[in-house]
């Protein structure tokens, strides 16, 4: 029965679309590049109208200002990046535009030194204030932060993240910075953490925890389920866990665009928390070299945006990750099926096709959405023109397909079953496409999904 299984292939052709010379497109990829993080940090400010208070956080360790992003979008605020023991003049001339009535200093002089103190107060408007919010540690500084939260608005939902890393922090501050939640660190149920958290839960009705267990231990949600209801947001990395969040909480994202930072260094996605909850978007993590699943080019999809905001340069964010292009699309199946697609061409005497980041992000986020939904082997890219004309094709076609009953991509299966149906065949020979994109999945129930999108530059 296996071997049965195995030779099976369903698959599904959308034949080519063919326009005229398309306009010149805006590129859906808007990329927010300093020369250091600090001048990234400026860039993101330069995002969002100027506001009348600056929150200044270390760039160079991040627990201290890992809870700020609620409490910079309440009071419309902007947060910048600084040396801890001066501030970098890039910054300095960003406050100087901004011209702040108050300077929030975020951790102790440990975190942002007395000098950093006295730099901010020569910056501060005429008659302005510099404030200093630092407890005795992380998980007092984000509690004080929450006390200064909830003197702008009443607080009903608090995250409670890991004080001991990032990533799971920063998406689950985009979206308390934007719905109004307040957001604290743990290390843990102890006495401490007992008596800071139930001195400030007055009105809290709900809990969110973002990561698994190896984030934050069941003990704490044990303790938090005795103090309102609790809800995990357990990825199976900090990519998954930034997706689930913005699954439950996210049903758009202003101006069309999310807000994408690496998930492996913590400078551009604290600020990107910030910049994306003023401006009512989504942020989203990625590895540096690519995108680990098709997972945010199907959120795109389903929040039918078309535009990335990119923080940091391309050793933060590769241009591959800046696309959304899953690492499956640079892996040995992936490298495999476009080989066969090519030798297929050059017997008939029609030149190569090339890989092409856009068109391998769409066809990644729709095997991905294939696989998650377990649609049928011809279920076809609902969004495919709109998508392909995003990318500036002058032409586009797809072929889909399905295959089971193996561990891994049986690539010569999809393509003999491709090669056997004249509509398929036709589009994988057309002289006229020049680029493709390769997305392959698989579902839980063991089934692959290939998507072929072919298109014209």
């Amino acid at each position: 029965m296996r071997l049965a299984l195995a030779s099976v292939a369903i698959a599904g052709v959308l034949g080519a679309t063919l326009l005229g010379p398309a306009p010149a497109a805006e590129a859906a990829t808007t990329r927010l590049d300093g020369a250091d993080r600090f001048e990234t940090s400026v860039l993101a400010s330069q995002r969002v109208p100027t506001g009348d208070v600056v929150f200044l956080a270390s760039g160079t360790s991040f627990p201290d200002a890992l809870a700020a992003a609620p409490v910079v979008a309440a009071e419309q605020g902007h947060l910048l990046l600084t040396l801890p023991d001066g501030i970098p003049a890039v910054v300095q001339r960003e406050i100087a535009r901004i011209a702040p009535s108050e300077i929030v200093l975020l951790g102790s002089e440990a975190t942002l030194s007395a000098a950093v103190a006295r730099e901010a107060g020569a910056l501060v408007s005429p008659g302005g204030a510099v404030e200093r919010i630092g407890g005795a540690d992380r998980i007092e500084t984000s509690m004080l932060l929450l006390d200064r939260l909830r003197g702008q608005r009443a607080v009903t939902d608090v995250w409670v993240a890991s004080a001991g890393s990032f990533p799971d922090a920063l998406a689950a501050g985009a979206v308390a910075a934007r719905h109004g939640h307040g957001l604290v660190l743990t290390a843990g149920v102890d006495a401490s953490f007992r008596q800071r958290l139930e001195q400030r839960i007055g009105g809290v009705q709900r809990f969110h925890i973002p990561g698994s267990t190896a984030s934050v231990g069941a003990d704490v949600e044990s303790y938090l389920a005795g103090k309102g209801t609790v809800r995990r947001f357990p990825g199976a990395d900090r990519y998954e866990t930034a997706v689930l969040i913005n699954q439950r909480f996210t049903s758009s994202s202003a101006g069309g665009e999310i807000v994408l930072a690496s998930g492996a260094g913590f400078p551009d996605g604290l600020v990107g928390a910030a910049m994306a909850g003023r401006r009512g978007q989504a942020l989203y993590l990625t590895a540096p070299e690519c995108a680990t699943s098709g997972s945010v080019a199907a959120e795109t999809r389903r929040l039918g945006t078309t535009g990335v905001a990119v923080l940091g340069g391309t050793g933060s964010v590769s241009p591959m990750a800046a696309e959304l292009v899953p690492c499956a699309a640079l892996d040995a199946s992936t490298a495999d099926l476009l080989d066969r697609i090519n030798r297929e061409r050059a017997a008939a005497g029609v030149q190569p096709l090339r890989s092409d980041g856009c068109l391998a992000r769409m066809a990644g986020g729709w095997a991905s959405a294939m696989a998650d939904g377990s649609l049928s082997g011809s279920a076809h890219n609902p969004a495919l023109g709109d998508e392909a004309r995003a990318c500036a094709l002058r032409a586009w076609g797809e072929n889909v397909g399905r295959t089971w009953g193996t561990s891994s991509p049986d690539t010569a299966r999809i393509m003999s079953a491709w090669m056997a149906s004249e509509g398929h065949r036709n589009n994988i020979l057309r002289a006229s496409f020049t680029h493709i994109g390769i997305g392959i999945d698989r579902s839980e129930a063991g089934h692959w999904y290939y998507v072929l999108d072919f298109g014209t530059r």
